[in-house]
């Protein structure tokens, strides 16, 4: 019997995907075009079994099945990956096995040092995938491994890349097999908060050159760098999954949602003309966007469901904000933030990047400053752990990461280790700045009182995490405050669950 399958896996994420756990829409995409092809397709989640997975692939492979596609993040969901990957060669050799994802993206030579790793796609996947399944199915009309855009493999002992397609990937929404996930979706949420949680798009892209951001660099090839979706189609979106699927909430995860406001404006103004009502998150917003944005604008927002926007702070140091092209000021950010604390249902996510080359500890000290700033101008601010910066191949910062003595991991085990909210350590880290991010990490889960903000479960792990923050929380402000790292005995306790829910 002809194989005529792909089995598409998510492994495991770390400590914070215990936590969020959106619907796996990189495999909801990747699916589209292999289904138009007339191929079966399969997907397991691990994270939904993470002690599992071996028993949910098993159930899924079968003779018929050609190829498994494994989509990875950098960091320590590589060590799932591997195991995945090597577990598959070692029982069923004759299926190969595809990497996609952002590490994919710009690792493909390095990824193929690994023997259980057939081909990768790096880019957007879905027809290149279709394009691969076709190609090794012996489909005639297929096109030859060379000619598939994106691709890398091994010919005659060398890798081989094609050239990823100079395109953002359109989907129709009727296309996303939802269907594959269906039986699975109240597994799918976050903080158990029984929410019903879809990620959607309403743009595609980013104008914007952040010097630590890998979008710059995926989108360099793209002549035109943002396009946002029309109104009808987001909002037919919308209103497809809320009455299909039972969604309650929608979180876009654009690059960047308001880099046009009258495109946001639009698609608040036909939800609230079609009487939709559901919650809505923004995860990508820029300081300087904000500061165009009118009361009216922010409570048009909030009247139609916004809880959350995700916001670029960065840093609060002026010298680091202009190395790494934030296009504000820290006083634009402490006005921005003033002005959101006058609408307090929208809560305002900060995010944040430390341990970049060249920083100091004088730097790491007015973000800290700047942190609390923002929690006493603002009861509704939420401080997201700050992000160790990991140096990506074709960013800006890349090349100065070089000259401060980086060295780019020589194995994926090594790539595992560069979790951007775990141990890694940069050879520019002295070991002052080394202890302040650890402790500016751990204490940004307690400083601004969020699990008491944000709608979480009433579990036991919920319920211990609100004793934790209560009696640990002003400890962690007064560390903050002080900018006092020594006798970090909770960072051995943070790194130790951390550690368990990469196991």
């Amino acid at each position: 019997m002809k194989a005529d399958r792909l089995l598409l896996v998510y492994p495991k994420l770390g400590m914070s995907g215990s936590l969020v756990r959106h619907l796996p829409l990189s495999l909801l995409y990747v699916a589209i075009d292999s289904l138009k092809a007339g191929l079966a397709v399969d997907l397991v989640d691990v994270r939904l079994n993470p002690d599992e997975w071996r028993e949910r692939i098993r159930q899924k492979m079968s003779d018929r099945t050609l190829l498994v596609g494994v989509s990875v993040l950098t960091g320590s969901p590589i060590i799932n990956a591997m195991d995945i990957s090597r577990w598959l060669k070692k029982t069923w050799p004759q299926v190969k096995v595809v990497w996609g994802g952002p590490h994919a993206t710009f690792n493909a030579a390095e990824i193929l040092d690994e023997p259980s790793v057939d081909f990768v796609v790096s880019g957007y996947g879905s027809q290149p995938l279709a394009e691969l399944a076709r190609h090794l199915r012996g489909d005639e009309g297929a096109p030859p491994l060379d000619e598939i855009a994106g691709l890398s493999f091994r010919r005659q002992g060398k890798v081989l890349s094609v050239p990823a397609r100079p395109a953002f990937e359109m989907v129709d929404y009727r296309d996303i097999p939802y269907h594959l996930i269906e039986g699975d979706l109240d597994k799918y949420g976050q903080l158990d908060s029984g929410q019903r949680i879809f990620p959607i798009y309403s743009a595609m892209g980013c104008p914007y050159n952040c010097a630590f951001c890998s979008s710059p660099a995926q989108y360099r090839p793209i002549k035109k760098k943002y396009h946002p979706l029309a109104t009808e189609e987001v909002v037919n979106h919308i209103q497809y999954v809320h009455e299909r699927y039972r969604a309650d909430y929608i979180y876009f995860i654009d690059d960047d949602s308001f880099v046009q406001l009258d495109h946001v404006e639009r698609i608040i103004d036909e939800i609230n003309r079609r009487g939709i009502r559901i919650g809505l998150g923004f995860r990508g917003a820029r300081v300087n966007e904000l500061m165009k944005m009118s009361d009216e604008f922010l409570n048009k927002l909030a009247k139609a469901g916004t809880d959350i926007m995700h916001i670029g702070a960065e840093s609060g140091s002026q010298r680091i904000l202009d190395l790494i092209n934030k296009n504000c000021t820290v006083e634009d950010i402490i006005a921005v933030n003033r002005k959101m604390a006058r609408h307090p249902e929208i809560k305002t996510a900060y995010n944040w990047v430390v341990g970049l080359p060249s920083e100091t500890m004088a730097d790491l000290r007015q973000t800290q400053k700047l942190m609390l700033r923002l929690i006493a101008d603002n009861p509704s601010a939420l401080i997201f752990i700050p992000n160790k910066f990991r140096p990506l191949p074709g960013t800006e910062l890349y090349e100065l990461a070089l000259r401060y003595g980086y060295q780019k991991p020589g194995s994926l085990a090594q790539w595992a280790d560069t979790e951007a909210e775990g141990n890694y350590q940069a050879p520019w880290y002295t070991a002052e700045q080394a202890a302040a991010i650890n402790m500016m990490q751990v204490c940004s889960y307690f400083i601004d009182d969020k699990i008491f903000k944000v709608k979480v479960g009433n579990n036991w792990k919920f319920r211990l995490l609100k004793l934790a923050a209560g009696l640990y929380g002003p400890l962690a402000k007064a560390r903050l405050r002080q900018g006092f790292h020594g006798l970090l005995i909770e960072d051995t306790i943070f790194r130790w669950v951390s550690g368990h829910y990469r196991a």
